[in-house]
């Protein structure tokens, strides 16, 4: 089955049939009847100007064999990447129906939320790894080829846009306590504005963090959502959406915080990325404060 799926700035192609190695990228069986190779269907995706084709099916990366050797560059995913499609997600091996769904499931789930085509293949392969263990080599089974001047973003994170709806109901009818993140080696400081921050390595957050290792495009978000009776008593949270997830500084030592969200005190200190990266210290103005940053 090919299911094609467009929406206004991406193009994405899921294929769930069968498939085989052979010269040519392998056959794709579209009916009994029916096959397309590899180089076919390159043509078709890159004049449709597909950016990424996933295979949710057996040996899409699996290279034909002449003897015991394997031909370069003959599997499916290497015959569209070489064609120019931007992005080929398949399976080096075979898979079973359910490992198959419930990577499919997860991967789409976070290209909704928007994260870019790597980092949303780590989260499934990581929920295939919770789901079947270390027992079952199904997370070990997707494989990503991705072309080196491709970034990997389907839908930009900026694109949700200025005017959009905070995500936390409990934000309506609240103005935001200022909120700010301060470099422990610079001093510089980077204001919360309008109760949201976003974090990452891509031009469209608000704080940009280069050179620092581990950082992701889209890595984190600080928000601020009411959920004390009291005005006084404002809640900051960060959700983490990064590969190597955020640290925090808590009673204990630095703790990894990843794919999850955690409440945020005034004065605790964060890396986003490597557990050597830089420290920045989070903190909350006093209610009359004024923002001169």
């Amino acid at each position: 089955m090919i299911d094609r799926l467009e929406t206004g700035q991406y193009n994405v192609l899921f294929y769930a049939g069968h498939g085989v190695p052979a010269p040519d990228g392998g056959l794709l069986f579209l009916r009994p009847d029916m096959t397309l190779n590899g180089t076919e269907l390159a043509q078709v995706l890159t004049r449709c100007r597909v950016k990424l084709a996933v295979f949710n099916a057996c040996w899409g990366a699996q290279p034909d064999q002449q003897g015991y050797q394997a031909i370069p560059r003959s599997s499916l995913a290497e015959v569209l990447l070489h064609h120019g499609v931007p992005a080929v997600l398949a399976m080096r091996d075979s898979i079973t129906d359910q490992e198959a769904l419930s990577f499919i499931q997860a991967f789409a789930q976070a290209l909704g939320e928007r994260m870019p085509i790597d980092q949303a293949v780590a989260v499934a392969r990581q929920h295939l790894l919770t789901l079947f263990k270390f027992n079952q080599q199904a997370w070990t089974l997707p494989v990503l080829y991705m072309h080196p001047e491709f970034d990997g973003e389907l839908l930009k994170p900026g694109d949700e846009g200025l005017t959009q709806i905070p995500r936390s109901p409990s934000q309506f009818g609240r103005k935001a306590p200022i909120a700010s993140l301060r470099s422990i080696a610079s001093a510089k400081v980077w204001t919360v504005r309008g109760g949201l921050m976003r974090v990452g390595m891509s031009e469209e957050n608000d704080l940009v963090l280069r050179g620092e290792p581990g950082v992701s495009r889209k890595h984190a978000e600080i928000f601020y959502r009411n959920s004390a009776p009291s005005p006084d008593h404002p809640t900051y949270f960060l959700r983490d959406f990064s590969r190597y997830g955020t640290w925090i500084l808590m009673s204990g030592g630095w703790q990894k915080v990843h794919h999850e969200e955690v409440s945020l005190q005034s004065g605790v200190q964060l890396k986003f990325g490597g557990s050597q990266n830089s420290v920045l210290e989070f903190a909350i103005a006093a209610p009359d404060s004024t923002d001169t940053v």
